[in-house]
């Protein structure tokens, strides 16, 4: 990103916690209520902020999904889209508080941060009003980062890739 150029007000406080980001239209096997397939899920091994799709990235996608539906061969691609999702280093959000006082996070969610947030808004507002952070979020916070507490199971974190 161009010096003195920030991408939000977080981005100076976060930026060196986040390592990948994700181009990922859906999941390979979703259809719209159009009729409409969507496929592809591309994850860079290092951060970009590219926002162009890759005709190899197509190329590959269509290959994986005529394996799984032959019946596609001859659909004709509409469209294709990219977009930035932040995933931290254990593939997991960070919850809770920062070392600005009255600032709390959730972040880091990659694609799956929407299906949580009915949750994760219930368990900020307790930690919001009752100063106690809730055991549900305690292993998100963002101190593991310096306390070497990543958290270590997939099957627990935000994403699946």
């Amino acid at each position: 990103m161009p010096a003195g150029r920030r991408s939000s007000a977080t981005s100076p406080a976060c930026r060196s916690r986040l390592r990948r980001t994700s181009s990922r239209p859906s999941s390979p096997s979703r259809q719209t209520d159009r009729g409409e397939f969507l496929i592809g899920a591309e994850i860079e091994p290092y951060t970009t902020y590219k926002s162009v799709g890759t005709f190899p990235f197509l190329e590959y996608s269509a290959r994986h999904v005529l394996e799984l539906f032959p019946q596609l061969e001859q659909v004709n691609v509409l469209r294709s889209w990219t977009g930035l999702c932040d995933l931290c280093p254990d593939y997991s959000p960070i919850l809770g508080r920062t070392e600005v006082d009255g600032f709390h996070i959730s972040a880091g969610w990659g694609t799956y941060g929407f299906k949580a947030a009915p949750i994760v808004g219930t368990t900020l507002a307790e930690l919001v009003a009752t100063g106690k952070t809730p055991a549900l979020i305690e292993p998100f916070a963002l101190e593991r980062f310096h306390t070497d507490t990543l958290v270590s199971e997939l099957a627990a974190a935000a994403v699946s890739h």
